[in-house]
């Protein structure tokens, strides 16, 4: 399996945000991506916080040479705890978690 690596430091900053977004939003369903970014990527986190993505997750950590990753992913909306089947039926949700 072919991971999805995208270097930020290789764009122009005004344009870094919206690329990044845009990446997240067009992301499939159950994929990964992961960013390096040459500064902290608080800022970042910050934003997705404030964003209206809320099946996605994500992790950050230093690799070293002043560089840091962030890893995304994209969840299945069904079986996020805050969108998708809220599972008082017994229908879809079950179904999907597997419960």
């Amino acid at each position: 399996m072919k991971e999805n690596v995208i270097y930020i430091p290789s764009f122009e900053g005004e344009y870094k945000t919206g690329l990044i977004f845009s990446m997240i939003e067009g992301l499939k369903i159950g994929k990964d991506l992961k960013f390096i970014c040459d500064q902290s990527p608080k800022e970042l986190e910050r934003l997705l916080n404030e964003s209206d993505l809320k099946n996605v997750t994500w992790t950050s950590q230093t690799v070293g040479n002043g560089q840091w990753e962030l890893k995304i992913h994209k969840d299945d909306p069904l079986n996020s705890p805050s969108i998708g089947c809220c599972g008082m039926c017994g229908g879809h949700q079950k179904e999907k978690i597997g419960v």
